[in-house]
């Protein structure tokens, strides 16, 4: 696997807390994640030697309602790891040809919408408005796909008058800058699969600077993972990214940052017409 998330180190880490069959099943799912990954529990009792009710014990011992959640988990990490290519050749060797070309795009995106719904967490939500409230300056981070998200968040909390900066690129100057920014600061990092070295790198860098960190990311198995984390899926059915569902959730972070506090962003907002009406920014009927 190209890329060790919190459930593959679990899986080769983790021997010390497995019994004996969980040890060989654990080896036999790291160097077959592959197939595990479309195996029945009896094709994978058979294959790797172990018992059916291990493989069930097994996958709620990492956490997991059970068989079928873990082995969604591993789908999820072979689609992750896809490159461009064979994310296309997926997508245009689809066996039902769409009515429109927006049949495959909309429903993949209907399906991440409803399951953001799932892995809403109202706690870590509230906890991350509280975040970005608090901070003297909210840094947002989102590079490659990711960066008009990121783009669409920063000028979304500027125009509430909350104090944003957007990086778009990491380079030596962007660890400079979180080098020398408000201790009180919040960084926020925004990325999916496939997760970019930079960002986990640029992350932990910000952690080791005791900075408030919060995550969007698609999964609680995510190698970015803040001091809190919001998760919205953006599973794709082509090789470009799929963000509907994250631009849902930032929008529903901005809009209840907005209604916090009414006073400041109508007053926020009253300045923003004020400057577009004087330099007649918007075109007029």
């Amino acid at each position: 696997m190209r890329a060790a998330t919190p459930l593959i180190r679990r899986l080769r880490d983790g021997a010390d807390g497995f019994s004996k069959n969980q040890r060989v099943l654990a080896r036999y799912v790291l160097a077959n994640y592959q197939s595990v990954a479309f195996a029945t529990v009896a094709q994978l009792a058979g294959q790797s030697g172990v018992s059916e009710a291990t493989i069930v014990r097994f996958a709620k011992a990492l956490d997991f309602s059970g068989y079928p959640a873990f082995q969604k988990e591993i789908r999820r990490l072979v689609r992750a790891e896809l490159r461009g290519v064979e994310r296309f050749k997926l997508g245009a060797a689809r066996l039902v040809p769409p009515r429109t070309p927006l049949d495959l795009v909309t429903g993949k995106e209907r399906q991440n919408i409803a399951a953001l719904y799932e892995s809403y967490d109202p706690q870590a939500f509230g906890k991350a408005l509280h975040m970005l409230r608090a901070a003297p300056e909210v840094v947002v981070v989102g590079t490659r796909s990711t960066a008009p998200l990121a783009y669409h968040l920063w000028f979304a909390l500027n125009k509430i008058a909350i104090n944003a900066t957007r990086v778009a690129t990491i380079s030596s100057e962007t660890y400079d800058y979180l080098g020398r920014v408000d201790k009180r600061a919040c960084v926020v990092v925004i990325g999916f699969p496939r997760y970019l070295r930079e960002l986990v790198a640029l992350l932990e860098f910000a952690k080791s600077r005791k900075l408030a960190t919060l995550t969007i990311t698609d999964s609680t198995f995510s190698p970015l993972r803040g001091q809190v984390s919001l998760y919205a899926p953006a599973e794709s059915a082509s090789f470009v990214a799929f963000h509907c569902a994250p631009l849902v959730l930032l929008n529903a972070l901005v809009h209840e940052l907005s209604v916090m506090d009414e006073k400041k962003t109508l007053a926020a907002l009253d300045r923003f017409e004020s400057v577009a009406d004087s330099q007649d920014y918007f075109l007029k009927e």
